[in-house]
């Protein structure tokens, strides 16, 4: 026999077909990890070849898939002397069997006699598995331990293997007579398998009954002591429960546990507050100090900028007595260079007035880009306002969303087990017919379909046939798929959605109302100074008013203050001609190319003077170099002093919006108030109490549990109480001494005549045991085939062993430096011997043409290393006369195998 594939839907946890591939003589192997299905795969083929498909047995319930009702079917393709068999099965709903065998097909009861000749199986007792050989050659998980558990009919296939080649067994026939006589006489006293009947079995019976008697009699004795016994301890602990005080103290420990979990949780409320306070003065301490330290730097900048404004004055006094006195010696050409100097003092006043322009066009820039700062802020809340209001217009959410896609499998669930029931129609057209087919107004095309209710189809030119699915679940299946549609709408109802997809939608939506908002938050934190109000903290997504109305005070602070300096600048223009021009010219005007314009004026002036001093002083080098020192040391005074002067401005701004005294003076309050929050946070972590709210409530469930628990023993006790009082009363007066003495003479009569039967038995074994003597060589000689075909197996694994088999065909002993009882052997050398056995068998089947095949679900489980690869060079060999399949979950220790592998693969639904 050879299995060439395995196909199974609905069985387990295979819902959708499945089919067993790679299938072929000799080794294959289906390595796969726990809970793929191994063990379903072996349940499937079992049924499909032992099992009766009309079976309702727990066996066949079992292959339902979890927590479904759908109908399982099964199909294997195998070959038996060379003809190719296929059998399917489906059981529980709707079950049918059909073989096909060769090009003949049989179904139902008549299909299941023929698989159960052509692979030698008897029918088992109703609802259980067929009796054969092939039983204990498919060997299911944990069942390689112990060796084959022979059914009658198993036996006597592996009795008529052996006796094919034993002759007549020897003995005299007086031995015989003899020996059928004893079994005659042992017959009237024992059945078949050495118990007693007949009269040996009623005196049994009779005593047993009579001891049981007196037992009962003397238990309801003993009952009665007990109940004498437990209604005394029933009063003592009713008077233990029912306790006043205890009752008071344990209402009294609720109570305290109450309020210490009311006192937790109002420290941990004072806590949060303190710990919020003290994170506020923090910021506040911060930004103070920020203030202090920009201030001390301005003054640190002003004050080198005045010492630097001395220290050129020293150099302008130098310069002026050099200049001065190279002057009194070249007065007679004064006028010369005084003209070239005022050319030059005008160019340089009109320099000064554009490099006021350009600073009055700086300011301005300045105040434009705080202005539009502002005005990006206000926009930025405005939209987080807006998208706020988009985000709680949204009626979806995730909990909503998982309630209809919960309802939605709901339905799809109950669609599916609809068409699991339904009845399949199978429509192939043929050429030139398309059209003629209409079920129920539609018109077929080749394919399947599924009918869950009653149809009507047409065939044009023939007629009309009407189907009615013979499923005794439709109605119930049509009324969960009903109201699984119901629940579904209701949720979409109160969603207002009109289904699945439009809620899917209507989350994508709410998803991008959430991002949107995410998005206005992150653009409004990136518009904030990192050191504005709320520091760091106020840039994340819990961004809040306060901090935005801050930032944007701040923003109008600075714009007014930038107004006030640009109002300073324009007064303090230089006066020219121009003046007008030069105050109206906005940020925009061309004051660069301005400023351009006059410095080259002025360095064409200077050049110019330079030029008149030179043909004035041409001989007089001091002059021009006093003049050129006093004009750069000039130039620098006037830098250094413009300098001097915007930092005078910034510090005077800041002082007239809030004096050092004041800066200082809050500084310290706000030092003084961290110091106080953090006194505050102390002092409440101080005066903590004791455990946590998790523990209090612990204490207050365990309290009720306590009281609700006593109460439940006192109503408890009292029902005993009663139940006690009512058996005790109707025990009173039953006279049990009396019955009991009545039970024990009957007992010793019965006693006394089964001691006979025994001793009738006992003569009667005897002669037979001694007439059994003489057969047992001759036993040994019917157990030699058996022996040979596992001996060859059996050496390769345990060199110069043997064993002793009995007559059930179990090993008993193994024979090796000592005789071993089978049962005393470990659990992987016991494991191995009755893999052996198995072995045997099957060759002993093989070799009388029967069919055999070995199948073993994670087997050899205890072999240590040496052994398995001994036992897998024996199942190789052994692989060379049958079809062995094995179902490992230890993939790697089984790549030495050298095995087919096998696959499973979904397929279409074609059983």
């Amino acid at each position: 026999m050879m299995l060439r594939g395995l196909e199974v839907e609905q069985v387990r946890r295979f819902g959708d077909p499945v089919r067993l591939n790679g299938l072929g003589p000799g080794l294959n192997l289906l390595a796969a990890p726990n809970e793929f299905g191994k063990s379903t795969l072996l349940a499937a083929l079992r049924a499909v070849f032992m099992l009766q498909h009309g079976s309702k047995s727990e066996a066949v319930r079992s292959l339902q898939p979890y927590g479904n009702s759908t109908a399982p079917r099964i199909a294997a393709d195998f070959s038996v002397d060379g003809t190719d068999c296929r059998i399917e099965k489906r059981f529980v709903s709707r079950p049918s069997a059909r073989l096909t065998e060769g090009g003949r097909v049989l179904e139902g009861d008549e299909a299941e006699e023929r698989l159960q000749r052509l692979i030698g199986l008897e029918p088992g007792k109703r609802g259980t598995e067929a009796l054969g050989i092939l039983s204990a050659l498919w060997v299911g998980q944990g069942q390689s331990l112990a060796q084959p558990d022979l059914s009658d009919p198993a036996r006597a296939t592996v009795r008529t293997c052996l006796e094919a080649d034993l002759g007549a067994m020897t003995g005299g026939a007086e031995a015989e007579r003899i020996l059928a006589r004893v079994r005659v006489d042992l017959a009237i006293l024992q059945d078949g398998r050495g118990n007693p009947k007949g009269r040996y079995r009623a005196a049994i019976e009779g005593e047993a009954e009579a001891a049981e008697n007196i037992a009962r009699l003397d238990t309801r004795r003993r009952m009665l002591e007990d109940d004498l016994a437990a209604m005394a301890e029933c009063r003592r602990r009713l008077a233990h429960e029912d306790n006043a005080d205890r009752r008071a103290k344990e209402h009294a420990d609720l109570a305290e546990a109450r309020r210490l979990r009311d006192r937790l949780r109002d420290h941990d409320a004072l806590y949060r507050a303190a710990r919020a306070a003290q994170a506020h003065a923090a910021a506040r301490v911060e930004a103070a100090g920020q203030d202090v330290a920009r201030r001390a730097a301005w003054q640190a900048a002003l004050d080198g900028e005045t010492a630097r404004l001395a220290d050129l004055a020293d150099g302008l006094g130098l310069a002026e007595a050099r200049h001065a006195a190279a002057q009194a010696a070249h007065a007679a050409r004064r006028q010369a260079v005084e003209a070239a100097e005022r050319a030059c003092a005008a160019a340089r006043r009109e320099l000064d007035r554009v490099e006021a322009r350009l600073a009055l066009a700086r300011l301005e820039r300045e105040r434009h880009e705080e202005a539009t700062r502002l005005d990006r802020l206000d926009r930025a809340e405005a939209e987080v306002t807006r998208a706020a209001l988009r985000l709680a217009a949204c009626t979806m959410d995730d909990a909503r969303m998982a309630t209809i896609r919960q309802a939605d499998r709901a339905v799809q669930a109950a669609r599916a087990a609809s068409r699991a029931q339904a009845t399949v129609l199978d429509v192939l057209l043929e050429d030139g017919t398309a059209g003629r087919l209409v079920l129920d107004g539609r018109v077929l095309q080749s394919g399947r379909v599924d009918l869950t209710d009653s149809a009507t189809l047409h065939i044009d030119g023939v007629g009309t046939i009407r189907i009615e699915p013979a499923s005794r679940d439709r109605d119930r299946l049509r009324d969960e798929l009903a109201a699984a549609e119901d629940a579904l709408h209701r949720v979409l109802d109160q969603a207002g959605c009109a289904d699945p997809d439009a809620a899917e939608i209507a989350l994508a939506q709410r998803r991008q109302a959430d991002l949107a908002l995410n998005a206005a938050r992150s653009g409004l934190a990136h518009l904030l100074p990192a050191d504005g109000p709320g520091g760091k903290a106020a840039g994340g997504r819990g961004q809040g008013t306060q901090d935005v109305a801050a930032a944007m005070a701040e923003a109008r602070r600075r714009v007014a203050l930038l107004d006030e300096r640009i109002a300073h600048q324009r007064a303090a223009l230089p006066q020219g001609p121009d003046r007008a021009d030069t105050a109206a010219a906005g940020p925009d005007a061309d004051v660069a190319a301005a400023h351009d314009l006059a410095l080259r004026a002025m360095q064409g002036a200077d050049a110019r003077a330079a030029d008149a001093r030179q043909a004035l002083f041409a001989p007089d080098e001091t002059l021009r170099q006093a003049a050129a020192d006093l004009a750069r040391l000039q130039g620098e005074d006037r830098s250094a002093r413009e300098v001097a002067g915007r930092l005078a401005r910034d510090m005077a701004a800041a002082r007239a919006a809030e004096a050092d005294d004041a800066l200082s003076a809050r500084l310290d309050a706000e030092r003084a108030a961290l110091a106080e929050a953090e006194q505050a946070v102390r002092r409440i972590e101080a005066a903590r109490p004791d455990g946590t709210e998790a523990l209090a409530d612990a204490a207050i469930r365990r309290q009720e549990r306590i009281i609700e628990d006593a109460q439940a023993r006192l109503g408890s006790l009292r029902q005993d109480m009663a139940a006690l009082e009512a058996r005790i009363h109707a025990a009173e007066g039953d006279g049990l001494d009396e019955r009991i003495a009545g039970q024990e003479r009957l007992r010793e009569a019965h006693a006394a005549e089964r001691a006979a039967c025994a001793r009738e038995v006992a003569i009667l074994h005897c002669l037979r045991d001694s007439l059994t003597t003489a057969e047992r060589a001759a036993t040994e000689r019917y157990l030699a085939p058996l022996c040979r075909a596992v001996q060859p197996a059996l050496a390769a694994l345990f060199p110069r062993a043997g064993v002793t088999m009995e007559a059930d065909f179990s090993v008993s002993r193994l024979m090796r430096r000592l005789d071993e009882p089978f049962d005393t052997l470990s659990d992987g050398t016991r494991e191995q011997i009755a893999v052996l056995v198995r072995l045997g068998l099957a060759d002993l089947l093989r070799a009388r043409g029967r069919p055999a095949m070995l199948v073993l679900d994670d087997a050899l489980t205890y072999s240590d290393a040496g052994r398995l690869d001994r036992l897998f060079d024996i199942l190789t060999d052994a692989a060379d006369r049958m079809q062995i399949i094995v179902l490992t979950c230890r993939a790697e220790l089984f790549t030495g195998l050298g095995a087919r592998s096998l696959t499973v693969e979904a397929i279409a639904k074609t059983i």
